[in-house]
C-alpha cells in the first residue's frame, strides 16, 4: 500500500537560517495553461531555464483540446425556479478529412437530463477551414460566443505551449536541482538545501509565466523551509526512497530493453548511462544532506549499475566496430587510389 503523505508530519517554516534547514518544500499548480512559444522561449532564456520546445500538436489534437475546453455551467432563475444548464462539446460523426464535434446544452434534472444540440463544429483538413454550422439560438447559452472561443482556442493550441509542455520544462529544471517528488497528488517537491537558492528563480519563472497565460487562469507556486532535525531527516529519507525506487525501476526497464533489443545507437545508451550516474550522485548528495547512509535500495542500485555497465560496454564496442569499418577501405577504392 502506498504511503499517505501528511504535511503535519513535517516541521516547516516560511523563514529560516540556511544552516539549520534541510531544504525547501515547493508546490505549484499550472492550471489550464497556454503560452505563446516565442514568449516562453524568451522567458526561459532570460531566466536561464532550459527550454524544450516539444512537438507541435497535430490539428486533430488541437481540435479536440480546443472543443474540449468549451464547458460552461449556467444557472438560470426564472419564476422562483432555478435551472442549471451545461454547455459543452461532444463527439460527432467524422470522416478521414473532416473532424467534427457538436455543441450541446444539457439541462440537469433529478431524474433524466435533457440534451439539445446547439451547433456543429468542424474542421476540414482538405481546405483548412474551421466551421460552425447549424447554429440554434438559445436564451441561456451564447452559442456564437462558444463557437468563436473554440476557433480561437484551436489557433492557440497550434502555436502555443500547453500545460504538458510547460510541465516538462518544470520537471527538467527541478530534476537539475536534485529534487525529490513528494508522494502526494499534484506537483510537490523537496529541494535539498544545496539547491535552495534556485527555488526563487523557479517561483519567479511561474509568476511571470502566469502573466503570459492566454487562458487567463492563475498559476500557483509557493515554498516552505523544512527544519533540520533527526525526525525530519528520517521522514525525508523515506520520501527519497519512495521517489527514487520508481526511477530505479524505470531505468532498469530502459537499460534492459536496450540490451535485449540489440540497440545500435551508442549515443542513446550513453545518455541512459549518464542518467544512472546522475541518480547515484543524487543519492550521495542526499546522504550528505540527511546525514545518514541511504542503503535501503542497495539491491536495486546494484542491479541498475550492472545493467548500466553492460550498456556502456555495448556502446564502446559499437563505437570500436564503426571506427574499424570506417578505417577499412573498399578494395576497389584502394585500386583507384593506387592508380591515381
Amino acid at each position: 500500500m502506498e504511503q499517505v503523505f501528511d504535511m503535519q508530519d513535517f516541521i516547516v517554516a516560511t523563514q529560516a537560517d540556511e544552516g539549520h534547514v534541510l531544504g525547501k518544500f515547493l508546490y505549484f499548480s499550472l492550471a489550464n495553461l497556454l503560452v505563446e512559444k516565442d514568449a516562453l522561449t524568451k522567458l526561459c532564456e532570460d531566466m536561464g531555464i532550459p527550454y524544450s520546445g516539444g512537438v507541435r500538436l497535430s490539428v486533430a489534437d488541437a481540435f479536440r483540446s480546443a472543443t474540449g475546453d468549451i464547458r460552461e455551467r449556467i444557472p438560470v432563475t426564472a419564476d422562483g425556479q432555478t435551472n442549471i444548464y451545461l454547455a459543452y462539446c461532444r463527439d460527432n460523426k467524422r470522416t478521414a478529412n473532416v473532424l467534427s464535434r457538436e455543441l450541446v446544452k444539457e439541462t440537469l434534472n433529478q431524474q433524466t437530463n435533457h440534451y439539445e444540440k446547439l451547433a456543429n463544429i468542424s474542421y476540414d483538413k482538405s481546405d483548412g477551414v474551421f466551421r460552425c454550422d447549424n447554429l440554434v439560438p438559445d436564451d441561456a447559452v451564447d452559442v456564437r460566443g462558444c463557437c468563436r472561443w473554440a476557433e480561437e482556442l484551436f489557433e492557440l493550441y497550434q502555436r502555443c505551449a500547453n500545460r504538458r509542455q510547460v510541465e516538462t520544462i518544470c520537471a527538467n529544471y527541478l530534476r537539475s536541482l536534485e529534487s525529490t517528488k513528494v508522494s502526494i497528488a499534484g506537483h510537490m517537491y523537496f529541494v535539498p538545501r544545496t539547491h535552495m537558492e534556485k527555488v526563487d528563480i523557479f517561483e519567479d519563472f511561474l509568476a511571470l509565466l502566469s502573466r503570459l497565460n492566454r487562458n487567463g487562469t492563475p498559476l500557483t507556486v509557493n515554498s516552505l523551509y523544512v527544519i533540520d532535525d533527526a525526525k525530519q531527516r528520517d521522514k525525508m529519507a523515506q520520501e527519497f526512497y519512495i521517489a527514487v525506487k520508481k526511477e530505479i525501476l524505470e531505468y532498469q526497464d530502459k537499460c534492459d530493453y536496450f540490451i535485449k533489443s540489440g540497440s545500435n545507437s551508442p549515443a542513446v545508451m550513453d545518455r541512459w548511462v549518464l542518467k544512472v550516474q546522475a541518480l547515484e550522485e543524487r543519492k550521495r548528495h542526499y546522504e550528505a544532506v540527511l546525514r545518514q547512509e541511504l542503503n535501503g535500495l542497495d539491491d536495486e542500485f546494484s542491479t541498475l549499475k550492472f545493467l548500466a555497465q553492460e550498456l556502456q560496454l555495448r556502446a564502446n564496442s559499437l563505437r570500436a566496430q564503426k571506427k574499424t569499418q570506417k578505417g577499412k577501405k573498399d578494395p576497389m577504392q584502394q585500386t583507384i587510389d593506387l592508380a591515381a
